[in-house]
């Protein structure tokens, strides 16, 4: 039994991987450089290669996900960290 959920675990992880990576590439396809674009309204994709200095807002509702890399979000003192394992969600 024990195999069993060790095989579905692997498998699972490896699913995951590989929708990851079909993201990733779909991404790139429609934003082949840094910036932004907004393939169908209200769907806002964002490309940075490299590390972004802080910027200061309000968010809007969202569901954020990230296909590469991490985003740490500040709200007062709290940290929230997401990125391709661990996606943010803001309704207020």
């Amino acid at each position: 039994m024990d195999v069993m959920k060790g095989q579905r675990g692997a498998w699972e992880r490896q699913h995951a991987h590989t929708n990851r990576e079909e993201l990733v590439t779909r991404i790139a396809s429609t934003l082949q450089a840094d910036g932004t674009v907004e393939p169908l309204s209200g769907l806002h994709l964002y490309r940075a290669s490299s590390p972004t200095q802080p910027l200061h807002g309000v968010i809007v509702p969202a569901f954020c996900v990230i296909a590469q890399g991490s985003k740490v979000v500040l709200l007062g003192d709290d940290q929230y960290r997401y990125d391709p394992a661990h996606y943010l969600l803001v309704t207020a």
